[in-house]
């Protein structure tokens, strides 16, 4: 079995460049606008960036991974990019104003609007919530990344067994 830890200099390379690509995708579906819609299903967006941070990683460096390590290396990329997200997020809401989420809310109180409009006040109420300005500290920061890395990381471990369990599904067809 190949692995990059045997000193393999590409393997490592392929190896971070494919958690910092299961990283990003983790950002870009937990704070880009409507992007963030996909994780509303079971966290697929982190599941999804977890495969295809595993899926990369043995297909560029051709190494062999077993369950474990598989769900060990999606699991980095949903602990990295849980990092990145809740940086991110914390600047965001600090310095503009932003929420990352926040539109598929809107959404919902639109809908909810047109659907049940005798219900205005609690409409009113849910919308002034979401309208609200935030205030972070650093205490919000430090639970914002403990809470994300505890949620992402295992979806995304589960991404990377799925990504190698795909791969054998593969192998074994040809």
């Amino acid at each position: 079995m190949q692995d990059s830890r045997s000193g393999n200099e590409g393997g490592a390379q392929e190896r971070r460049r494919s958690l910092w690509i299961g990283a990003l995708m983790v950002l870009l579906t937990t704070t880009a606008p409507y992007l963030t819609l996909l994780n509303a299903f079971f966290f697929s967006g982190i599941l999804f960036s977890g495969a295809l941070a595993t899926y990369l990683y043995i297909v560029r460096a051709q190494v062999r991974l077993p369950y474990g390590d598989a769900f060990f290396f999606g699991s980095l990329a949903g602990a990295a990019g849980a990092v990145l997200s809740a940086v991110v997020g914390y600047l965001l809401v600090s310095l503009a104003g932003y929420r990352p989420g926040i539109e598929g809310l809107m959404l919902l109180i639109r809908w909810m609007e047109v659907m049940a409009p005798d219900q205005s006040a609690l409409v009113g109420e849910l919308r002034a919530i979401l309208e609200a300005p935030v205030q972070l500290s650093l205490a919000d920061l430090v639970f914002s990344l403990l809470l994300s890395v505890g949620m992402y990381a295992p979806v995304a471990g589960l991404g990377g067994v799925m990504a190698v369990w795909r791969l054998k599904r593969m192998a074994a067809r040809s």
